[in-house]
């Protein structure tokens, strides 16, 4: 039996929809809507979302990173780290908690030189952002070696977070304030540089509440340093110390290499890393 080729059906025109562009047209246009460029001279990702920056509330102290200027240290903990702040006031501990927990996840003294060394790149190539990352150790020998010379001018800021958290007890209460700033860390990015946090409200049994407000920038991977990341705050070892003004000054420290010791309020915190 002879081979006979059955017969080859026209190819089938797809009738375009109403409306639809050719598809070279189409993949052109495609193209042109995709191709978005950066900001000129800003670090920032276009994906970041566009906040503005809060207001401070005015009568009531904002603390600010300052070279040499800290009152915040870390000490060693088994896996982890404990940061030690003390200050004039539990809402100042607070503040300088929130600063070192910042400061551990990338060094806030090189948090505006590392933008504007982003800005002022010629071909605007961003470095990865390890590439020069001391250690925490280099970070602080900086700071003490910065004791004697004047303050860093300050930066203008370009994000911002204000924030209110509740809980049921001091320790519970610097858990959430913590807590409420990595998780908007690690949502948007924000560096604070600068924290002012109002004065507790104790509420009744049980009901403490607090307000705040941060402001620095936005971190940008292959801009600003890589520090070490802080994974969760912990009630571990948690410790928010009180004195009285009399009580402050006639303190006699067993340890005298605590700084904190005759200050009216410290606190400890253990983070995890």
């Amino acid at each position: 039996m002879d081979h006979v080729p059955l017969p080859q059906r026209p190819p089938k025109r797809r009738r375009r929809r109403e409306g639809a562009a050719p598809a070279a047209e189409a993949h052109d246009s495609a193209g042109a809507a995709a191709a978005v460029p950066n900001r000129e001279g800003s670090p920032e990702p276009d994906w970041a979302p566009k906040t503005g920056v809060p207001s401070f509330a005015p009568d009531v102290k904002v603390v600010r990173w300052v070279p040499g200027k800290c009152q915040y240290e870390y000490k060693d903990h088994t896996a982890d780290i404990q940061i030690h702040s003390w200050g004039d006031s539990v809402e100042e501990c607070f503040a300088w908690a929130a600063l070192a927990m910042f400061n551990y996840m990338t060094p806030l003294k090189r948090l505006a030189s590392s933008a504007l060394s982003a800005k002022g790149s010629a071909a605007g190539t961003r470095v990865p952002g390890n590439a020069n990352m001391g250690t925490h150790e280099d970070n602080d020998e900086d700071d003490a070696n910065d004791e004697d010379r004047e303050d860093a001018p300050a930066t203008e800021p370009n994000v911002g977070h204000s924030f209110e958290v509740e809980a049921h007890d001091a320790h519970s209460l610097l858990f959430a304030f913590l807590d409420e700033l990595l998780f908007n860390f690690h949502t948007t990015m924000t560096v604070c540089n600068a924290v002012q946090v109002l004065p507790i409200e104790r509420r009744g049994e049980g009901t403490w509440r607090v307000r705040g407000t941060g402001v620095g920038e936005r971190f940008v991977d292959g801009v600003h340093e890589q520090g070490t990341e802080i994974k969760a705050i912990t009630y571990s070892a948690m410790q928010i110390v009180e004195r009285d003004e009399a009580e402050a000054a006639a303190n006699e420290p067993a340890d005298e290499s605590n700084p904190g010791a005759k200050r009216r309020a410290e606190l400890f915190v253990i983070v995890d890393i």
